[in-house]
Protein backbone atom coordinates (compact mmCIF):
# COMPACT_ATOMS: atom_id res chain seq x y z
CA UNK A 1 0.00 0.00 0.00
CA UNK A 2 1.14 3.86 -0.62
CA UNK A 3 2.43 5.40 2.74
CA UNK A 4 0.06 8.50 3.08
CA UNK A 5 2.28 11.51 4.28
CA UNK A 6 2.61 13.21 7.26
CA UNK A 7 2.12 16.99 5.92
CA UNK A 8 1.73 18.60 2.41
CA UNK A 9 4.34 21.30 2.84
CA UNK A 10 7.06 21.67 -0.08
CA UNK A 11 9.66 23.46 1.16
CA UNK A 12 12.34 25.13 -1.53
CA UNK A 13 15.53 24.19 -0.57
CA UNK A 14 18.92 25.76 -2.11
CA UNK A 15 20.51 23.04 -3.41
CA UNK A 16 23.61 24.86 -4.66
CA UNK A 17 25.99 23.78 -1.79
CA UNK A 18 25.58 20.17 -3.21
CA UNK A 19 27.67 21.49 -6.19
CA UNK A 20 30.59 22.49 -4.32
CA UNK A 21 32.75 21.37 -1.94
CA UNK A 22 31.86 23.29 1.41
CA UNK A 23 30.82 19.79 3.63
CA UNK A 24 29.23 21.51 6.31
CA UNK A 25 26.95 23.33 3.75
CA UNK A 26 26.08 20.33 2.30
CA UNK A 27 25.21 18.26 5.50
CA UNK A 28 23.09 21.73 6.46
CA UNK A 29 21.49 21.10 2.90
CA UNK A 30 21.04 17.46 3.81
CA UNK A 31 19.28 17.80 6.75
CA UNK A 32 16.62 19.63 4.82
CA UNK A 33 16.27 17.03 2.31
CA UNK A 34 15.67 14.74 5.39
CA UNK A 35 12.52 16.70 6.73
CA UNK A 36 11.15 17.13 3.01
CA UNK A 37 11.73 13.86 1.80
CA UNK A 38 10.16 12.13 5.49
CA UNK A 39 7.38 14.82 5.46
CA UNK A 40 5.14 15.52 2.00
CA UNK A 41 7.89 13.35 0.09
CA UNK A 42 8.44 16.91 -1.87
CA UNK A 43 10.45 19.73 -2.08
CA UNK A 44 11.57 22.37 -4.34
CA UNK A 45 15.46 22.57 -5.88
CA UNK A 46 16.65 26.18 -6.12
CA UNK A 47 19.40 28.07 -7.06
CA UNK A 48 20.19 24.84 -9.66
CA UNK A 49 21.46 26.98 -12.60
CA UNK A 50 19.80 25.21 -15.17
CA UNK A 51 18.02 28.18 -18.17
CA UNK A 52 14.23 26.77 -17.61
CA UNK A 53 12.75 29.89 -20.27
CA UNK A 54 14.95 28.27 -22.51
CA UNK A 55 13.76 24.70 -21.64
CA UNK A 56 9.69 25.59 -21.90
CA UNK A 57 10.59 27.92 -25.52
CA UNK A 58 12.44 24.75 -26.96
CA UNK A 59 9.20 22.44 -25.99
CA UNK A 60 6.88 24.67 -26.83
CA UNK A 61 8.22 24.94 -29.96
CA UNK A 62 8.42 21.49 -30.63
CA UNK A 63 4.77 20.67 -29.67
CA UNK A 64 3.65 23.88 -31.83
CA UNK A 65 5.39 22.27 -35.21
CA UNK A 66 4.99 18.48 -35.09
CA UNK A 67 2.90 17.50 -37.98
CA UNK A 68 0.62 14.39 -37.08
CA UNK A 69 2.37 12.28 -39.71
CA UNK A 70 5.75 13.06 -37.68
CA UNK A 71 3.92 12.55 -34.78
CA UNK A 72 2.65 8.38 -35.89
CA UNK A 73 6.29 8.37 -37.52
CA UNK A 74 7.94 8.71 -33.96
CA UNK A 75 5.49 6.74 -31.81
CA UNK A 76 5.69 4.11 -29.73
CA UNK A 77 4.53 0.39 -30.40
CA UNK A 78 1.80 1.56 -28.56
CA UNK A 79 0.55 3.50 -31.15
CA UNK A 80 2.41 2.70 -34.16
CA UNK A 81 2.84 -1.01 -34.35
CA UNK A 82 5.67 -0.26 -36.92
CA UNK A 83 8.03 1.10 -34.19
CA UNK A 84 9.46 -1.45 -31.92
CA UNK A 85 10.26 1.17 -29.67
CA UNK A 86 8.22 1.47 -26.10
CA UNK A 87 9.79 3.90 -24.50
CA UNK A 88 11.63 6.01 -26.67
CA UNK A 89 9.18 8.15 -29.28
CA UNK A 90 5.95 9.86 -29.47
CA UNK A 91 3.24 9.42 -26.89
CA UNK A 92 0.13 10.45 -29.18
CA UNK A 93 -3.14 12.18 -28.86
CA UNK A 94 -6.33 9.99 -29.78
CA UNK A 95 -9.28 12.82 -30.27
CA UNK A 96 -12.09 12.25 -28.15
CA UNK A 97 -10.34 9.66 -26.03
CA UNK A 98 -6.95 11.24 -25.08
CA UNK A 99 -6.11 14.53 -24.73
CA UNK A 100 -2.40 14.97 -22.86
CA UNK A 101 0.57 13.67 -25.27
CA UNK A 102 4.38 13.74 -25.00
CA UNK A 103 7.64 12.94 -26.29
CA UNK A 104 10.34 10.39 -24.50
CA UNK A 105 13.85 10.13 -24.94
CA UNK A 106 16.39 8.29 -23.40
CA UNK A 107 20.21 8.41 -22.91
CA UNK A 108 22.24 9.97 -25.49
CA UNK A 109 24.98 7.33 -24.96
CA UNK A 110 23.28 4.78 -26.38
CA UNK A 111 24.25 4.21 -29.82
CA UNK A 112 24.35 0.45 -32.27
CA UNK A 113 27.90 -0.32 -30.42
CA UNK A 114 26.82 0.02 -26.55
CA UNK A 115 26.33 -3.76 -25.14
CA UNK A 116 22.82 -3.40 -24.11
CA UNK A 117 21.78 -2.34 -27.32
CA UNK A 118 23.70 -4.84 -28.95
CA UNK A 119 22.41 -7.97 -26.33
CA UNK A 120 18.67 -6.18 -26.94
CA UNK A 121 18.23 -5.95 -23.36
CA UNK A 122 14.70 -4.49 -22.79
CA UNK A 123 14.72 -0.82 -22.05
CA UNK A 124 17.61 0.16 -23.96
CA UNK A 125 16.61 1.91 -27.07
CA UNK A 126 19.13 4.30 -29.53
CA UNK A 127 16.62 7.71 -29.51
CA UNK A 128 14.78 8.54 -32.88
CA UNK A 129 14.54 12.62 -33.24
CA UNK A 130 12.47 14.41 -35.55
CA UNK A 131 13.65 15.77 -39.19
CA UNK A 132 16.77 18.41 -38.00
CA UNK A 133 15.77 19.95 -41.10
CA UNK A 134 11.97 20.91 -39.79
CA UNK A 135 13.41 21.00 -35.87
CA UNK A 136 16.58 22.74 -35.50
CA UNK A 137 17.78 22.79 -32.20
CA UNK A 138 16.04 20.42 -30.75
CA UNK A 139 18.48 17.56 -30.57
CA UNK A 140 21.14 19.32 -29.48
CA UNK A 141 19.43 21.21 -26.98
CA UNK A 142 17.54 18.10 -25.74
CA UNK A 143 21.17 16.19 -25.24
CA UNK A 144 22.82 19.15 -23.65
CA UNK A 145 19.88 19.28 -21.10
CA UNK A 146 19.51 15.32 -20.55
CA UNK A 147 23.25 16.12 -19.09
CA UNK A 148 22.59 19.00 -17.51
CA UNK A 149 19.39 17.31 -15.61
CA UNK A 150 21.69 14.08 -14.89
CA UNK A 151 24.20 16.18 -13.13
CA UNK A 152 21.78 17.88 -11.46
CA UNK A 153 19.58 14.87 -10.27
CA UNK A 154 23.38 13.51 -9.39
CA UNK A 155 24.21 16.43 -7.15
CA UNK A 156 20.45 15.72 -4.88
CA UNK A 157 21.72 12.02 -5.09
CA UNK A 158 24.91 13.47 -3.05
CA UNK A 159 22.63 15.40 -0.61
CA UNK A 160 19.92 12.52 0.04
CA UNK A 161 23.17 10.22 0.93
CA UNK A 162 24.32 12.31 3.59
CA UNK A 163 20.49 12.61 4.51
CA UNK A 164 20.39 9.07 5.08
CA UNK A 165 23.87 8.99 7.11
CA UNK A 166 25.96 7.59 3.67
CA UNK A 167 29.16 8.78 1.80
CA UNK A 168 27.78 11.41 -0.22
CA UNK A 169 28.41 9.15 -3.48
CA UNK A 170 26.99 6.04 -2.00
CA UNK A 171 24.16 6.07 -5.02
CA UNK A 172 26.08 8.07 -7.31
CA UNK A 173 28.24 4.99 -8.34
CA UNK A 174 25.77 3.19 -9.16
CA UNK A 175 24.32 6.22 -11.60
CA UNK A 176 26.95 6.45 -14.55
CA UNK A 177 27.02 8.87 -17.70
CA UNK A 178 27.44 5.65 -20.17
CA UNK A 179 24.63 3.05 -18.91
CA UNK A 180 21.66 5.08 -16.80
CA UNK A 181 18.19 4.22 -17.63
CA UNK A 182 17.40 7.79 -17.30
CA UNK A 183 14.33 9.56 -19.27
CA UNK A 184 13.02 12.57 -20.09
CA UNK A 185 9.57 13.30 -20.77
CA UNK A 186 8.38 16.21 -22.29
CA UNK A 187 4.77 16.23 -21.53
CA UNK A 188 2.20 18.51 -23.10
CA UNK A 189 -1.38 18.70 -21.49
CA UNK A 190 -3.89 21.12 -24.27
CA UNK A 191 -6.34 23.61 -23.41
CA UNK A 192 -9.46 21.83 -25.54
CA UNK A 193 -13.02 23.32 -26.04
CA UNK A 194 -14.42 19.59 -26.25
CA UNK A 195 -12.03 17.70 -23.96
CA UNK A 196 -12.56 13.90 -24.15
CA UNK A 197 -13.76 12.32 -20.95
CA UNK A 198 -11.65 12.01 -17.89
CA UNK A 199 -11.35 9.96 -14.76
CA UNK A 200 -12.80 10.75 -11.61
CA UNK A 201 -10.97 9.63 -8.19
CA UNK A 202 -12.60 8.58 -5.62
CA UNK A 203 -13.42 11.61 -3.65
CA UNK A 204 -14.83 12.76 -7.04
CA UNK A 205 -12.21 14.68 -7.96
CA UNK A 206 -11.94 14.98 -11.94
CA UNK A 207 -8.43 13.45 -12.91
CA UNK A 208 -5.74 13.49 -15.78
CA UNK A 209 -3.68 10.99 -14.45
CA UNK A 210 -4.93 8.81 -11.35
CA UNK A 211 -2.84 8.21 -8.23
CA UNK A 212 0.64 6.62 -8.65
CA UNK A 213 4.31 5.95 -7.34
CA UNK A 214 7.32 7.62 -9.54
CA UNK A 215 9.27 3.95 -10.83
CA UNK A 216 12.31 5.64 -10.64
CA UNK A 217 15.53 6.34 -8.14
CA UNK A 218 14.39 10.34 -7.45
CA UNK A 219 11.99 12.64 -10.24
CA UNK A 220 13.14 16.00 -10.82
CA UNK A 221 9.89 17.90 -12.21
CA UNK A 222 10.07 21.55 -14.00
CA UNK A 223 6.24 22.31 -15.55
CA UNK A 224 4.03 25.10 -16.00
CA UNK A 225 2.45 27.44 -12.97
CA UNK A 226 -0.60 25.62 -13.47
CA UNK A 227 -1.61 23.96 -10.06
CA UNK A 228 -2.66 20.10 -10.79
CA UNK A 229 -0.60 18.23 -8.40
CA UNK A 230 -1.77 16.46 -5.11
CA UNK A 231 -0.46 14.13 -2.59
CA UNK A 232 -2.15 11.78 -0.72
CA UNK A 233 -1.26 12.96 3.43
CA UNK A 234 -2.83 11.33 6.49
CA UNK A 235 -5.10 14.33 6.33
CA UNK A 236 -6.33 13.28 2.55
CA UNK A 237 -5.20 14.85 -0.67
CA UNK A 238 -3.28 18.40 -0.78
CA UNK A 239 -2.54 20.36 -3.77
CA UNK A 240 0.55 21.27 -4.09
CA UNK A 241 2.64 24.31 -4.49
CA UNK A 242 3.96 25.47 -7.96
CA UNK A 243 6.81 27.05 -9.18
CA UNK A 244 8.01 29.03 -12.23
CA UNK A 245 11.83 28.73 -11.54
CA UNK A 246 12.57 25.72 -9.35
CA UNK A 247 12.32 22.09 -10.12
CA UNK A 248 9.60 19.64 -7.97
CA UNK A 249 11.93 16.97 -6.37
CA UNK A 250 10.59 13.55 -4.77
CA UNK A 251 11.56 9.91 -4.38
CA UNK A 252 10.66 7.15 -6.53
CA UNK A 253 9.88 3.81 -5.54
CA UNK A 254 13.17 2.65 -5.75
CA UNK A 255 14.53 4.46 -2.92
CA UNK A 256 11.93 3.37 -1.14
CA UNK A 257 12.51 0.19 -1.68
CA UNK A 258 16.44 0.73 -0.70
CA UNK A 259 15.40 2.70 2.52
CA UNK A 260 12.45 0.60 3.77
CA UNK A 261 10.06 3.66 3.45
CA UNK A 262 12.72 5.87 5.17
CA UNK A 263 11.90 7.94 2.38
CA UNK A 264 9.06 6.69 0.69
CA UNK A 265 7.77 7.88 -2.96
CA UNK A 266 4.72 9.84 -2.09
CA UNK A 267 1.51 8.80 -3.44
CA UNK A 268 0.36 11.30 -6.03
CA UNK A 269 -2.01 12.27 -8.85
CA UNK A 270 -2.84 15.23 -11.84
CA UNK A 271 -5.93 16.85 -11.41
CA UNK A 272 -8.05 17.42 -14.48
CA UNK A 273 -7.12 21.29 -15.52
CA UNK A 274 -8.40 22.20 -18.88
CA UNK A 275 -5.32 24.77 -19.62
CA UNK A 276 -2.45 24.31 -22.07
CA UNK A 277 0.84 23.54 -19.83
CA UNK A 278 3.85 21.13 -19.97
CA UNK A 279 4.88 18.66 -17.62
CA UNK A 280 8.90 18.00 -17.72
CA UNK A 281 9.79 15.33 -15.69
CA UNK A 282 12.87 13.42 -16.05
CA UNK A 283 13.10 10.20 -14.29
CA UNK A 284 16.97 9.25 -12.44
CA UNK A 285 17.36 5.68 -13.26
CA UNK A 286 20.85 3.78 -12.29
CA UNK A 287 22.54 1.35 -15.19
CA UNK A 288 20.78 -2.17 -16.02
CA UNK A 289 23.09 -4.02 -13.92
CA UNK A 290 23.23 -1.97 -10.73
CA UNK A 291 22.83 -3.55 -7.36
CA UNK A 292 22.62 -1.65 -4.31
CA UNK A 293 22.27 -3.58 -0.88
CA UNK A 294 18.89 -2.33 0.59
CA UNK A 295 19.76 -0.82 4.98
CA UNK A 296 17.53 0.48 7.28
CA UNK A 297 19.04 4.34 8.14
CA UNK A 298 17.58 4.83 11.44
CA UNK A 299 19.32 1.01 12.42
CA UNK A 300 15.74 -0.51 13.48
CA UNK A 301 14.56 -2.10 10.17
CA UNK A 302 10.44 -3.54 10.97
CA UNK A 303 10.82 -6.61 9.86
CA UNK A 304 13.73 -8.29 7.53
CA UNK A 305 15.26 -5.62 4.72
CA UNK A 306 14.49 -6.09 1.44
CA UNK A 307 16.44 -8.44 -0.73
CA UNK A 308 19.01 -6.70 -3.46
CA UNK A 309 17.57 -6.30 -7.04
CA UNK A 310 19.10 -5.90 -9.91
CA UNK A 311 17.65 -1.94 -11.04
CA UNK A 312 17.04 -3.58 -14.98
CA UNK A 313 15.04 -6.00 -13.45
CA UNK A 314 13.24 -3.63 -10.91
CA UNK A 315 12.56 -1.51 -13.47
CA UNK A 316 11.04 -3.70 -15.99
CA UNK A 317 8.86 -5.02 -13.35
CA UNK A 318 7.72 -1.56 -12.27
CA UNK A 319 6.97 -0.23 -15.83
CA UNK A 320 4.76 -3.18 -16.52
CA UNK A 321 2.82 -2.54 -12.81
CA UNK A 322 2.72 1.11 -13.44
CA UNK A 323 0.64 0.52 -17.24
CA UNK A 324 -1.57 -1.99 -16.13
CA UNK A 325 -2.72 0.14 -13.13
CA UNK A 326 -3.13 3.48 -15.21
CA UNK A 327 -2.65 2.47 -18.58
CA UNK A 328 -0.49 3.63 -21.38
CA UNK A 329 0.06 7.50 -21.09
Amino acid sequence: MPVKMPSAEVPTIDVSPLLGDDADQKLRVAQEINKACRGSGFFYASHHGLDVRLLQDVVNEFHREMTDQEKHDLAIHAYNPANDHVRNGYYMARPGEKAVESFCYLNPSFDDGHRHIRAGTPLHEVNDWPDPARHARFRDFCERYFWEVFDLSKALLRGMALALGKPEDFFEREVSAADTLSAVSLIRYPYLEEYPPVKTGPDGTLLSFQDHLDVSMITVLFQTEVQNLQVETVDGWRDLPTSGDDFLVNCGTFLAYLTNDYFPAPNHRVKFVNAERLSLPFFLHAGHDSVLEPFAPDGTPDGELNPPVKYGDYLHQGFHALIAKNGQT
